[in-house]
C-alpha cells in the first residue's frame, strides 16, 4: 500500500469499511491507466517468420509495397517477393541488385565496414503499368534504377543518381511518396547526414537554414488535396530556454510548385511547417514531443459526423520519464494551422511573435498558385524567412486517446485496421502499436464526440526483448499484422477469440474481431461466422450482462446499439444484400421453445450452457469481497458487545472504587470526559436525561454524556443522603 493510501486509512479508521475502500481508491486515482486485458508471451502467438538471407548479418528490412496478394520487402542487395497470406517466397519474382565492385571499394576507403558497404533497397514505386523505380543505398552512394516487369520477371533498363532521393545509410530516417508523376522525398543529401532536405527534382529546401530544417528525423509522408505533407521531429529553433528541445512537426509543399523567379528557380515557394501538439492538458501541460510513426489518412466516424484523421505515436525524450502516447490529428485542424498567422523573430535574441496580417504579402505565401515563377520577390522572400506557423496543430479533443508510462518500452510504430464493422453495425478502428522492446499492443479506439479513449485489448511479445519494431503493416484477415525488425519480419495473428472460454471473458475482451456465439457457446471470429444471428458484442462498455439473458426469454423489439443498456437478443441478416447490413428483430417463439427443449433434454447444447454460465469469476470475486466486509462488520459488533459487558461490570464495582472514580472526575475538569457544569450539589440534585445535551469529543463525533437515574451518579446520591 502506498503512503498516501495509508494516510487516508489512518485518518478514517472509524468510518465504515466500505467508505475506506472508496477513499483508498481515490487516493490512488492519480496512477496512470496501465490496464491490459491479455498478456501473451511469444509461445502463445501464432506467427510466420522470414529472415531473408539466413545469415547473422541483418537485412535492414523495410516494407516497400503491398497489395492484396503480395508484399515486397527491401533488404540487403535484394527485394523479396512474399505471399501476404503465408510468407512463402516467390524467388522467380525477386530482384537481386548488389553494389558494383568499384562502389564497394570506394565505400571501404571512406572508412565503412563490409556490412555497411552493401546495397540496401529503400524505395520502390510503380511509376506506370509495368514500370518500377527502385532506389538503394549502394555502398553510401545512393543509386536508382528503372525496371520493366515482363513475363513475370523484372528487367533493369537504366540507372540514375539517387542523392536527395534515397538515404546513404539504411539507419537514416527517411520517407518518400510518388504522386502526380513526381517523386517527393525527405532524406539527407550528403555522406555524413548533415544536409537534410525535402526534395522534388529540381526543388529543395534551403541549405543550412535552421529555420527550415534543424537536424530532422523524417517519419512519414502523405498526399492530401493539392499538397504533400511530411511528418518529422526536429530540434526546435523557437525554443528560447536553456538547452534544446525536440518538437514534432508537419510540413507541406504544393504538388505543382514550379519554383520562384530569378535565383529561386530551384527553391520551394510553398514550404511551411507547424508544430504537432500531443499533450495532457493542464496548467502545465505534459508534452509527448517526439513523433515516431503515423498511420495513413483514415475517414473515421464519430457519432453522426465523419472526419479524416491521422493516428500518431509520440514519445517523451530518451532522458525523460519513459512515456508514450497515441494522438489523433484531424486533417481539418492541420489545414487550419497553415491558414493561421506566421511566426517571426525580429532578432536573434528577440521573442518569437506572430506576424501581423498587414505585413503578410498577397497572394498569401505558402498557398498553391497557378505559376509560382511569376510570384513577386517579396512573396518568395517572405516564405523563405517565415516558414514556421504560429499555431500548433491540436490533437483530437485536446488530449491523447492512449497514454503509457513504462520503464520497459516506448512506442516505435503504428498501423491501423480502419473501421472494423461489428455485429451491431458499428465501426471501430483497431490499432496495432509496436514498441522498442519487441512487443505489439492491440488497441481499439472507442472515442466518441464527447470523450477521447482507447482500450488495450492485448500486449503481445513478438520479438526477443530489446528488439525494436521498426515498422507495422496490416495483412488481410481479422487480427493479422506484419511486424518488421532489423533482421526479421513476421506475419503475426493477433486474433484472441479462442483464448477466451466463457461468454463474460469474450464480451469483456472488447475486441471487434471477436463475438460470443450463443448457439455454439464459443467465442468466435466474426469473419468466420456463417450467421450473425446469435452473436453478442459490446465494444463500447464490455458489458457482459447479456450473457445472463436466457435465449428462452422473449425480448421486446427494440432498435439498439452499443449505447443501449438492454440490447435485443437477436440479429438477423437482411436478404438480397451482398454487404453485411444488420437489422434487429424479435425471435420467433419456436427459437425459444428450442432452448426450452434443450434445457430439459439430456443432451446439452448452447442454450443450457448459457443458463449455467451465470456464476463467473467476476461474480465469485464480488462474493469474496462482500463476505470479507460482512466479516469485518461482525467482528466490530462482537468487539463492541464485549466492551459493553466489561463497562457494566465496572459500573457495579464497590462503593470505595466508585467514590475514587467520582473524585477523579471532579479533579480532572480539563479532561474531554469532564462535564461542562458547576459543582454538583448532591442534596438537591435531580438529574434527568433531558437536561444534559450531547457534546462533541476531540475526534469530532457526538457522545451523549448524560447520566440517567439508573446510572452511577444516582447510586452515589442515595448513599450520601
Amino acid at each position: 500500500m502506498s503512503s498516501s493510501a495509508f494516510l487516508c486509512l489512518k485518518t478514517n479508521e472509524y468510518l465504515p469499511i466500505f467508505i475506506l475502500f472508496y477513499i483508498i481508491n481515490a487516493c490512488q486515482a492519480w496512477l496512470p491507466d496501465t490496464s491490459t486485458k491479455l498478456m501473451n508471451s511469444a509461445n502463445k502467438i501464432s506467427s510466420i517468420s522470414f529472415r531473408g538471407n539466413g545469415s547473422n548479418i541483418p537485412d535492414h528490412f523495410t516494407v516497400l509495397y503491398q497489395d492484396k496478394d503480395s508484399i515486397l520487402l527491401g533488404g540487403r542487395n535484394r527485394i523479396y517477393n512474399l505471399s501476404i497470406y503465408d510468407f512463402s517466397e516467390r524467388k522467380n519474382s525477386e530482384i537481386f541488385w548488389p553494389s558494383s565492385e568499384a562502389h564497394s571499394q570506394l565505400c571501404n576507403l571512406k572508412g565503412k565496414n563490409e556490412d555497411e558497404c552493401q546495397n540496401y533497397i529503400r524505395l520502390l514505386f510503380f511509376t506506370s503499368p509495368g514500370k518500377l523505380l527502385v532506389c538503394g543505398t549502394n555502398s553510401f552512394k545512393p543509386l536508382c534504377r528503372n525496371y520493366a516487369h515482363k513475363n513475370g520477371l523484372f528487367i533493369a533498363e537504366n540507372e540514375s543518381d539517387g542523392i536527395g532521393i534515397c538515404p546513404y545509410d539504411p539507419n537514416h530516417n527517411s520517407t518518400a511518396i510518388y504522386s502526380s508523376g513526381h517523386l517527393f522525398s525527405a532524406t539527407v543529401a550528403d555522406f555524413s547526414g548533415g544536409d537534410p532536405l525535402i526534395y522534388r527534382d529540381p526543388f529543395r529546401t534551403e541549405l543550412s537554414d535552421l529555420k527550415h530544417l534543424n537536424a530532422p528525423n523524417f517519419v512519414s509522408s502523405i498526399t492530401h488535396g493539392e499538397y504533400i505533407y511530411f511528418f518529422f521531429r526536429e530540434t526546435a529553433v523557437e525554443f528560447m530556454n536553456c538547452g534544446k528541445i525536440i518538437y514534432s512537426r508537419v510540413a507541406r509543399v504544393c504538388k505543382h510548385d514550379k519554383g520562384g523567379p530569378h535565383q529561386s528557380r530551384s527553391k520551394w515557394t510553398t514550404f511551411t511547417k507547424a508544430r504537432l501538439n500531443c499533450s495532457v492538458p493542464g496548467e502545465y501541460p505534459f508534452y509527448f514531443d517526439e513523433i515516431q510513426s503515423t498511420s495513413a489518412i483514415i475517414e473515421r466516424k464519430y457519432g453522426e459526423s465523419s472526419t479524416k484523421i491521422i493516428y500518431g505515436a509520440l514519445t517523451t525524450p530518451d532522458n525523460a520519464i519513459g512515456g508514450s502516447a497515441i494522438c489523433v490529428f484531424q486533417m481539418s485542424d492541420i489545414e487550419e494551422a497553415f491558414r493561421g498567422p506566421f511566426k517571426h523573430q525580429e532578432s536573434i535574441n528577440a521573442n518569437w511573435l506572430p506576424v501581423p496580417d498587414n505585413k503578410v504579402p498577397e497572394p498569401r505565401p505558402g498557398e498553391c498558385v497557378r505559376d509560382s515563377r511569376i510570384l513577386p520577390d517579396a512573396n518568395v522572400n517572405f516564405i523563405k524567412t517565415h516558414p514556421l506557423m504560429e499555431r500548433a496543430v491540436p490533437s483530437y479533443q485536446g488530449r491523447p486517446i492512449l497514454i503509457r508510462v513504462s520503464l520497459n518500452y516506448r512506442f516505435t510504430g503504428i498501423a491501423v485496421d480502419p473501421q472494423v464493422r461489428t455485429v451491431n453495425d458499428k465501426t471501430y478502428d483497431v490499432i496495432y502499436i509496436g514498441t522498442d522492446d519487441g512487443k505489439i499492443l492491440k488497441v481499439v479506439n472507442i472515442a466518441s464526440e464527447q470523450s477521447s479513449k482507447a482500450f488495450v485489448i492485448s500486449e503481445n511479445e513478438i520479438f526477443p526483448r530489446g528488439t525494436p519494431i521498426k515498422q507495422l503493416a496490416i495483412a488481410p484477415g481479422y487480427g493479422k499484422v506484419i511486424a518488421v525488425s532489423k533482421a526479421e519480419t513476421k506475419l503475426v495473428t493477433l486474433n484472441h477469440c479462442k483464448s477466451t472460454a466463457t461468454c463474460n471473458e469474450c464480451i469483456e475482451l472488447r475486441d471487434p474481431h471477436c463475438a460470443w456465439d450463443q448457439l455454439k457457446n464459443l467465442c468466435v471470429s466474426v469473419d468466420m461466422a456463417t450467421s450473425l444471428r446469435y452473436l453478442i458484442q459490446d465494444i463500447k462498455r464490455g458489458d457482459a450482462s447479456r450473457c445472463k439473458i436466457s435465449t428462452n426469454e422473449k425480448v421486446p423489439r427494440k432498435e439498439i446499439d452499443d449505447d443501449n443498456t438492454i440490447p435485443s437478443n437477436s440479429i438477423e441478416e437482411e436478404p438480397n444484400s451482398n454487404a453485411k447490413e444488420l437489422t434487429l428483430q424479435v425471435e420467433n417463439r419456436s427459437d425459444f421453445d428450442e432452448c426450452n427443449n434443450d434445457i430439459n433434454s439430456d443432451v446439452k447444447t448452447g442454450c443450457s450452457q448459457i443458463k449455467k454460465s451465470e456464476f463467473t469469476s467476476g461474480t465469485l470475486w464480488w462474493g469474496i469481497v462482500i463476505a470479507a466486509m460482512i466479516g469485518l462488520f461482525v467482528g466490530f459488533a462482537g468487539g463492541y458487545c464485549v466492551s459493553r459487558k466489561f463497562y457494566m461490570q465496572y459500573n457495579n464495582a464497590p462503593f470505595i472504587e466508585q467514590h475514587n472514580h467520582l473524585d477523579r472526575l471532579n479533579v480532572n475538569q480539563n479532561s474531554f470526559l469532564a462535564r461542562p457544569t458547576k459543582t454538583v450539589n448532591l442534596d438537591v440534585l435531580n438529574v434527568s436525561s433531558d437536561t444534559l445535551q450531547p457534546k462533541k469529543d476531540n475526534l469530532g463525533s457526538l457522545k451523549n454524556l448524560n447520566i440517567t437515574n439508573e446510572g452511577t451518579l444516582q447510586k452515589i446520591k442515595k448513599t450520601y443522603i
